[in-house]
């Protein structure tokens, strides 16, 4: 067992970052709604809905870059935007229990927030407030995707949300 955490270890810092990188990448391409298919609102609403998950792996990003990487700036405040996101989160998640229907299980409620009905969204108390976040977010995520298609060497960037502002 001893040489697993040895091995551990021996990763070099660029491969750390490249792995990262890697995974924020994933992460956007498959959290967030495609360019293609997704109505403005049900953007915003899948948007915050997915925004946890976004900002679980740009703090881990984060935490291997460190202070000094040409990419710790741009990740920073791509992950503050997406922070303030997902403040809205647990207030989606309510008032999407709210508007289902009696019996529903937790699949059918997750899919209810994940693939929102456009009017429910903008019947949304927070539905403001969530557009011009998540027009934020979108407008800092757009200038990240080349930055990481720079230190992996692959770009899924085709797949980020158009900008919603």
């Amino acid at each position: 067992m001893r040489w697993i955490v040895k091995r551990r270890g021996t990763r070099t810092y660029e491969e750390q970052v490249c792995a990262a990188a890697w995974r924020v990448q994933l992460t956007l391409a498959t959290r967030t709604p495609s360019k293609a298919g997704a109505d403005k609102d049900s953007a915003i609403g899948a948007t915050v809905e997915h925004s946890v998950h976004i900002e679980k792996v740009l703090t881990a990003l984060l935490n291997v870059l460190g202070p000094n990487h040409r990419l710790t700036f741009p990740a920073f405040e791509v992950s503050r935007a997406c922070l303030d996101v997902s403040l809205l989160h647990e207030s989606w998640t309510a008032y999407c229990a709210e508007q289902a229907r009696p019996g529903a299980d937790e699949t059918v409620l997750a899919m209810d927030r994940e693939f929102p009905d456009p009017a429910r969204v903008r019947a949304w108390a927070g539905y403001e407030m969530a557009r011009q976040r998540a027009g934020v977010l979108a407008e800092r995520l757009a200038a990240l995707g080349p930055q990481l298609a720079a230190v992996t060497g692959r770009d899924l960037s085709d797949r980020l949300l158009p900008a919603t502002a």
